[in-house]
């Protein structure tokens, strides 16, 4: 694979994780309830992973116990708490605003890492919280008089943030360990499992059986497009143009995710200060991790 290909490869990567809000939104549309779709969305993309380790590399689906324990404070402090949050943000205010809302977590690694890590911060990284923050303040309508964002939605959408930094985190020792595939596996599994049980418990899971054909669809295409199809693309160019690279690349999913939500929701459809705002937001991404080590940028690309 060619630099150019593998530019290439990461950028419809991209694509394929925008298309997340997209079909989440469409999912609930016609039926689907967060906590029970995204325990299928595991199950079915554990199950997955869990096959194309196997494929590549039976072995390295067997971990430690201490490994488990990690895998499973990934899936409940870190990517399953993170996309909760993102699907309930979703069905609050939109797949748009969720995901500027969601690119805080480069900001959140940076200050995660210097506060508890003890990690340089230099006026690089400053300038690249500071601009996130602010495009994420023109995007909820901070400076707007008659903004309508309801202020959980705002919450969910940092949360999910807040989630992904310390997914990042937290997956860094597990990944020089094991390969994505198998973190990916377990994260998954243990993240169905978790959010099964609290579907259960809150009633919500045997909905499940009342999905329309058309929730399946969505559901099949969440699992094929953003989950599977995204991870394998952006695993591919890493392995030729590196991590800290491929992650800038791969903040186009920003854009690509406003663009798609406002061609298929009216409703999805930014004002000139939002898009400002999410530019601006991608401006502080791109500066945060353009001079990221590898390590700090080796999570999943998104949630």
């Amino acid at each position: 694979m060619t630099r150019r290909t593998a530019v290439f490869t990461v950028i419809v990567s991209a694509a394929c994780f925008a298309t997340l809000g997209v079909l989440t939104k469409w999912a609930f549309a016609h039926g689907a309830e967060p906590m029970s779709l995204l325990a299928v969305r595991f199950a079915i993309s554990a199950l997955a992973m869990g096959v194309a380790q196997a494929v590549r590399d039976p072995k390295g689906l067997k971990v430690s116990g201490a490994e488990i324990g990690r895998f499973l404070l990934l899936a409940l402090t870190g990517y399953g708490a993170a996309s909760l949050c993102y699907s309930f943000a979703v069905r609050s205010i939109g797949a748009s605003v969720t995901t500027v809302l969601l690119y805080t977590y480069p900001a959140l690694v940076s200050i995660i890492g210097w506060l508890f890590l003890k990690e340089r911060f230099p006026p690089r990284r400053l300038a690249a919280v500071l601009l996130t923050f602010a495009g994420c303040a023109l995007v909820a309508g901070v400076f707007s008089s008659n903004s309508r964002l309801d202020p959980v939605g705002l919450v969910l959408g940092l949360g999910a943030g807040l989630g992904y930094a310390l997914f990042n985190v937290l997956s860094y020792r597990s990944l020089q360990r094991a390969s994505r595939f198998t973190v990916m596996t377990y994260t998954f599994g243990f993240s169905s499992i978790g959010l099964g049980v609290i579907a259960g418990f809150a009633g919500t899971l045997p909905t499940v059986a009342k999905w329309d054909p058309t929730a399946w669809l969505a559901m099949a295409l969440i699992v094929a497009v953003p989950t599977l199809a995204a991870v394998a693309l952006y695993l591919g160019g890493v392995r030729r143009m590196g991590a800290a690279q491929a992650a800038v690349v791969s903040t186009l999913e920003l854009p690509f995710t406003v663009g798609f939500a406002a061609l298929i929701f009216a409703d999805e459809r930014l004002g000139l200060l939002q898009l400002v705002g999410a530019a601006i937001v991608l401006a502080g991404v791109v500066l945060a991790e353009s001079g990221s080590p590898a390590g700090e940028v080796e999570g999943v690309a998104a949630v």
